[in-house]
């Protein structure tokens, strides 16, 4: 039996060597064409869910940012009241065929306006923060052999003190780095040298297999833009090509707080993020395996309705999360916030919690819980 074989038959076991094989066993059997894949994209910094969704029809949208306001025939229209910041237009074809989603309203409970602490509530779910706390992907998989695999330096909600998971920044990369480390032997009783000599066999074992997997993949048809974003996503492809059973991957998106010219810095992000997207799906959908996977935005906090002296946006509250995903049931969840009841620091006031999202992924589309119905069944 070769090693494409041997992995083939464990899922992803083999992936597990690199914290312990004891949960070999409970390795999912989920495999390539009935998985559900979950692609995590931060847009870190805070993302501006009102220029990003624009309530088009609303005078006060108008009258509290009068520099900075979408202008009306811009807007990619999706309802009478609602449409997409122009530079999101790779994203209509996702929209007119019903794969795309807007989840209004999204925040939560803490208020918080602290990048590094909200964040970390995002990527928790919990509003303790400790430095212990794991991810919320983390915790859904504490007997996965791979929880996940951020394309990314932060694993974020991928993060857990006692599962499995992976950062890299690029597979082809890792397995060429890990395989040329070469084969260490001792014959030493030393527990701790041991140790290391067995996590050494184990990452030349996992960089020959996954090079083994990565040899068949079909190569992306449209290419992925250059630049960090479009090459995470490109390796992201790659992984989900390879028929790996992973449940997430975490990628990142930066450059969001705009507190200064707001227009000019959060048009390119915008356009960076719809091309990504839909070069992903546009990618995944000719070889069949859109349908396994959904797209998920999140941020760590909103911005604030009125512009800043600046011409900028300051860190607010509730925002948008936007889904995407061959079984994603496309439209509006949640309700747009009030643009005229403001809280006490003039920040929109949020009406669905980010964790009701974490939910419906977990029970409805990770099959985890019972499934669930109501505002926010968009799987």
């Amino acid at each position: 039996m070769n090693r494409r074989d041997f992995l083939k038959g464990l899922s992803l076991s083999t992936l597990s060597l690199l914290v312990a094989p004891k949960v070999w066993a409970n390795a999912l059997s989920t495999t390539a064409g009935n998985r559900r894949i979950v692609v995590m994209i931060e847009l870190k910094g805070g993302n501006d869910g009102l220029n990003t969704l624009i309530p088009y029809s609303h005078p006060a949208y108008y009258a509290a940012r009068p520099s900075l306001a979408i202008e009306r025939s811009s807007v990619l229209t999706l309802s009478s009241q609602l449409g997409m910041h122009p530079s999101l237009k790779p994203l209509m074809p996702a929209w007119n065929e019903g794969e795309l989603a807007w989840v209004q309203g999204v925040g939560g409970t803490e208020g918080n306006r602290s990048h590094f602490e909200s964040i970390e509530i995002w990527d928790t779910a919990q509003a303790d923060l400790r430095a212990d706390n794991d991810g919320w992907i983390a915790q859904a998989f504490p007997t996965h052999p791979l929880a996940g695999i951020a394309i990314d330096t932060n694993l974020g909600p991928l993060y857990g003190t006692k599962v499995s998971n992976l950062s890299i920044s690029d597979p082809n990369n890792f397995t060429a780095n890990s395989s040329g480390i070469g084969t260490l032997k001792s014959n030493s009783s030393n527990q701790s040298l041991q140790h290391i000599l067995g996590v050494q066999a184990q990452i030349d074992m996992l960089a020959s297999t996954l090079a083994e997997y990565l040899k068949d993949i079909p190569a992306a048809q449209e290419a992925f833009a250059t630049g960090n974003f479009g090459r995470a996503l490109n390796s992201t492809y790659r992984l989900i090509a390879s028929g790996l059973n992973v449940p997430a991957y975490k990628i990142t998106l930066g450059n969001f707080d705009t507190h200064t010219n707001h227009l000019s810095r959060h048009k390119p992000l915008l356009q960076t993020l719809a091309q990504g997207i839909a070069s992903l799906r546009n990618n995944l959908k000719r070889i069949g395996m859109w349908d396994e996977v959904i797209v998920v935005t999140y941020s760590e906090f909103g911005r604030r309705l009125k512009e800043n002296a600046n011409k900028g946006t300051d860190h607010g509250a509730a925002s948008v999360q936007l889904v995407t995903g061959g079984q994603v049931k496309g439209g509006f969840y949640g309700e747009y916030p009030s643009l005229t009841e403001l809280d006490d620091r003039g920040d929109l006031i949020h009406n669905t919690d980010f964790r009701e999202i974490y939910s419906i992924i977990r029970n409805n589309w990770w099959n985890l819980g019972e499934k669930q119905t109501g505002k926010l069944a968009l799987i």
